[in-house]
């Protein structure tokens, strides 16, 4: 939830996402954004 895109892990390999049924192309864009930079950290 810190970078604002809320996600919950399953199956310890697949993550479930949520959108609302309507988001506009941006916010789409920018939640496949965060989820790369997110992906890409190893904290």
């Amino acid at each position: 939830m810190r970078e604002g895109v809320l996600v919950k892990d399953t199956h310890g390999s697949t993550i479930r996402l949520a959108p609302p049924l309507t988001i506009t192309a941006d916010e789409l864009r920018g939640a496949l954004g965060t989820l790369e930079k997110v992906l890409g950290r190893r904290d």
